[in-house]
Parts: structure tokens; C-alpha cells; sequence
């Protein structure tokens, strides 16, 4: 199975530096955290990091040796100025992540019920020169391959903004091997939520794309605060004035291949309602407070015959 697109590249001024030194649950010397990247749009995106101190044998077994990320990233903790700690006149560090991808967030809400976002999770840090800070642009986009789970009408206080919200399963993989020899397995799904403007719904809409069907989109990521000052009117002296923040978080689609199915792509029912069934439990463990468990990924089965191209591998059956 080739490897399938998941790809989040984010340019941006680095706002926070919160990379740290820790030990895990099980005693394990470690580091991680996050870079707080700033676009020119005024968006915000956290990029999550993590890696071992020491490297592990072929046993998998921790050895004396420092790990390559655990060094990068020391470098990084030591060495990448944020804008706290910037003085008068001097600019924050320009970082650019190209290996970035969108991971599931998944943790219980005031409510009881299960809330799953994204996070963007990256291992390499490559820092802008300061002589190319200028040409450099900070932006934010996403390419993303899997189902289309369902497209909806966005509705906000029970009025239509012409909006579109599409909910795609992107496909996590296993790989075994590296580089070209590299071997990929479907292993988890992974929810993304995306929005198509409304300048954008009708030639979104003539593209064909239905529920169920394979595609790939790309877009911009978007995590900023619109400010919007509201006016009260008072029955004596000057009207108030308030401040109204918004926070705008979401995944804006600006282009997408044609539609195809899931046997296109090495895919098959059977591993369609596996990868589903996962997700049913992962869902049900978070629900209930108990760790995730590791399962046995699943291997593609190409012997399936592709079905009519209207095919909605999630349609219950």
C-alpha cells in the first residue's frame, strides 16, 4: 500500500516556545512539547513534538546513546527565541515545519460525551535564515487524502451561513521499512472536520463529491481570533461599547481531486469496517476512562471488485 497524504506545513513567527525535559508514566527520559506558530493571518498553530532521550536497539531496548530528535530538540529548547523573550527591536525566530500531520485528539467533555478534534504533530524543526525573513511567506496549509464521511450545510444559531461542513476520514498508517522500501498499513481513521467558503460551495458541489467517496483536499488551516465591537444603546449618555471576540478555528478546503472509491486505492469493505470498528472502541475506551489499547493493524485485501461509484464504504449495511 503506498503511503497516503497527510501533510500539514505551517511557516510562522514563533510565538511560544514550549519544548521541555520530562520523564513519561513509565520512567522513560524523554522530551517534547510544542512551538506556538504565528501566520501572517494572525493564526496561531501549536506543533507537537516528542521524542525519546536514548536511542533503542533492535530489541527495542533503551541504549546509552543520545537519540538524533532528542538532540534537535534540545537544540531547539536552548536556542529558538520566542517573542517573550525577545528584547526591544529583535524578532522572534522564523520557524518552517514541512512534515507536519494532522493527529486525533480525542478526550471527554464537561458534558460526559466524547469531543475529537485535531492536533498537528511534526518531527523535524527547520529554522528561517534572519537574511530571508523578509521573503519569507508564513502561512499554513494542509493536503489530505480519505472518505468522505458526510457534507453538510454549516448552520450557526439555526440560520445557513452557505458555508459547507465536510467531514473527512483520513487513514493513519503503520510503515514498516524506510525511504522507498517502506511498506504502509491502514491502521486507525482519523477524523478531520473541514469548511468549504461559501464562495466556493457551487463549484464544490458540481465536483461530484458524495458520501462515502476517496478524494484528496487541500486548504488552508486557520486558528485566529476575530475582534467585533458591539454597541449598546442606553436610555441616557454615551451608548456602551463591547468588545466581542470570536475564535475562528478550521480547515478551509481551496481545491480538491475528483472523486474515486476505496478500491482505487488498495483499500477493501473489510478493512474499511475494521479501521471502523477500531474507532468504535477507541471512542468507547475515552468514554470510560481507560487507556487506549494497541491492536493489530489491518493487511489490505485487493481481491474485492470495485462497486458502482456512488460506493459509501460507511453507509450501514
Amino acid at each position: 500500500m503506498k503511503e497516503l497524504k497527510n501533510v500539514v506545513t505551517v511557516t510562522g513567527e514563533l510565538v511560544k516556545n514550549n519544548i521541555e525535559e520530562f520523564q513519561t508514566k513509565k520512567g522513560e527520559d524523554a522530551i517534547g512539547g510544542s512551538l506556538v506558530l504565528r501566520t501572517s493571518d494572525g493564526s496561531e498553530h501549536e506543533i507537537n513534538f516528542f521524542a525519546y532521550k536514548f536511542k533503542k536497539d533492535e530489541n527495542k531496548n533503551f541504549t546509552s546513546e543520545e537519540s538524533y530528535f532528542y538532540k534537535q530538540y534540545s537544540d531547539a529548547k536552548e536556542n529558538l527565541k520566542d517573542i517573550e523573550h525577545c528584547s526591544e527591536g529583535e524578532k522572534p525566530a522564523i520557524i518552517s515545519i514541512t512534515d507536519g500531520s494532522f493527529k486525533v485528539n480525542d478526550f471527554k467533555g464537561n458534558d460526559g460525551r466524547v469531543v475529537s478534534t485535531n492536533k498537528i504533530s511534526a518531527r523535524f524543526i527547520n529554522k528561517i535564515e534572519p537574511k530571508d525573513y523578509d521573503s519569507t511567506v508564513l502561512e499554513s496549509k494542509f493536503e489530505v487524502e480519505g472518505v468522505v464521511e458526510s457534507i453538510k450545510d454549516e448552520i450557526i444559531k439555526d440560520v445557513p451561513t452557505g458555508n459547507l461542513i465536510v467531514n473527512m476520514m483520513g487513514i493513519g498508517q503503520t510503515a514498516d521499512g524506510f525511504g522507498k522500501d517502506a511498506v504502509y498499513t491502514a491502521d486507525h481513521l482519523i477524523p478531520i472536520k473541514m469548511t468549504v467558503d461559501k464562495s466556493m460551495a457551487a463549484p464544490f458541489r458540481s465536483a461530484g463529491y458524495y458520501d462515502g467517496c476517496y478524494t484528496k483536499f487541500v486548504g488552508t488551516v486557520i486558528n485566529s481570533v476575530e475582534t467585533e465591537e458591539q454597541i449598546e444603546k442606553v436610555a441616557f449618555g454615551d451608548d456602551i461599547k463591547h468588545l466581542v471576540k470570536t475564535y475562528v478555528r478550521k480547515n478551509e478546503i481551496k481545491s480538491g481531486t475528483m472523486p474515486t472509491t476505496i478500491f482505487e486505492h488498495e483499500l477493501t469493505q473489510e478493512i474499511v469496517d475494521a479501521l471502523r470498528a477500531k474507532r468504535k472502541a477507541t471512542i468507547a475506551e475515552v468514554a470510560s476512562g481507560q487507556s487506549r489499547q494497541e491492536e493489530s493493524p489491518f493487511k489490505p485485501d485487493t481481491s474485492t471488485p470495485a462497486p458502482q461509484t456512488t460506493y459509501n464504504p460507511f453507509a450501514q449495511r
